[in-house]
């Protein structure tokens, strides 16, 4: 799969080489000109000849020193969502070629404008999109704006999503890269000439991902794991999300209550419970060679039951059995939301998701096309 710059080299070989065709990248920040110095990086490290946009919803909090030959774009948002065709096209443009760089620059005033659902909802129709387009998009918001909910539901359909704090920023998610990536937390640096630099790797990062893990395994919530650690339910949120650590004095009794090593909590299996293989892109059409075959899952002795499922213009589907075990969806045609409960990867025309410690809850077609998918079953 070819890889794209982020702007920020030392985060590109901790994404395991950069950013791929149609990542939506998320960026949430204590404060929104936080992540301003991110995206200039990005524009910057556009290839030549890449259309490169950048969009703002409001003036005067827009980033002002772009790099040069930049196309800027200071929208203003309607009133009603329900009028927002326009702004849609501007961002979705069928004719914007594969692998133009956006920025959009402003989550904040949507939700300031349109409230939270609102907010959602028109992430949601856009992030699919963009990804299917083959764009590689930035968006911007803030932790001072932006309720749990709507970073909830953002993050829910997201390829990334990079969380700032200070001078800390967490991988909350990163699809299709290795489990071990996720929740990572690191200390970013600034330089004399405003280039980003990752300095060092924090080990509650390892943690945080590791208490999430554990919860969600055994089904508890953040204050009945704190009974059991004997600490502040404040003090496990905390912790999850990187904010502080926890002393061994409590992580080793919380390992006997729960029946585990640290080893287990701090390097066990990742929250990314399954196995997002993306299509390449440049593989296809009249790059594509006579004969060429694109080894997926190579797995010989897996036996499967394979089902073929078609989908109507915008339908939602479930499958007839819940299977607990490996499964395999294959995308034969459109563009399709796949529901694994917390997680719902997004998958074009040949992707392929590998689904092993969560079952598959179910499949929507995004499209107002007919899409169809293979479900594999393994036994």
């Amino acid at each position: 799969m070819r890889q794209h710059p982020s702007g920020i080299p030392s985060l590109d070989d901790l994404l395991s080489g950069g950013l791929t065709l149609g990542d939506n990248v998320v960026w949430i920040a204590d404060q929104r000109r936080a992540t301003h110095a991110a995206c200039r990086a990005f524009l910057a490290a556009a290839p030549t000849g890449a259309q490169v946009r950048y969009v703002s919803f409001s003036t005067s909090s827009a980033i002002d020193d772009l790099p040069p030959g930049i196309d800027r774009v200071d929208v203003r948002l309607p009133a009603d969502p329900t009028d927002a065709a326009d702004l849609e096209a501007l961002l979705t443009d069928d004719a914007r070629a594969e692998g133009s760089h956006l920025v959009i620059d402003g989550l904040d005033d949507v939700l300031a404008r349109w409230g939270a659902p609102e907010t959602v909802a028109f992430y949601r129709r856009i992030c699919p999109r963009l990804f299917d387009l083959g764009a590689i998009a930035y968006w911007t918001g803030s932790r001072e704006m932006l309720s749990a909910p709507v970073i909830e539901g953002i993050t829910r359909i997201a390829q990334c999503v990079f969380e700032l704090r200070g001078d800390r920023l967490r991988i909350a998610k990163a699809e299709g890269r290795p489990s071990r990536i996720q929740g990572t937390l690191v200390e970013i640096a600034t330089d004399a000439d405003g280039t980003l630099r990752i300095v060092r790797e924090h080990a509650v990062g390892r943690l945080g991902e590791g208490l999430r893990r554990i919860r969600r395994e055994r089904n508890l919530t953040q204050s009945q794991l704190a009974a059991v650690a004997r600490v502040t339910p404040a003090a496990i949120s905390q912790a999850e999300t990187g904010r502080r650590g926890l002393s061994l004095d409590t992580l080793i009794p919380l390992c006997e209550a729960l029946g585990i090593t640290l080893d287990d909590l701090m390097t066990g299996p990742g929250t990314v419970e399954h196995h997002l293989v993306r299509h390449d892109r440049q593989v296809t059409g009249s790059d594509a060679a006579p004969g060429d075959v694109v080894a997926l899952f190579d797995d010989p002795s897996a036996g499967l039951r394979s089902y073929l499922v078609n989908l109507d213009a915008d339908e939602t589907g479930s499958p007839m059995f819940s299977h607990k075990g490996l499964e395999v969806i294959l995308v034969a045609d459109g563009l399709v939301l796949i529901d694994l409960g917390e997680q719902t990867p997004v998958m074009r025309a040949g992707d392929a998701l590998m689904v092993s410690r969560v079952p598959i809850r179910g499949w929507t077609n995004l499209r107002r096309e007919p899409a169809r998918l293979f479900w594999l079953v393994s036994g």
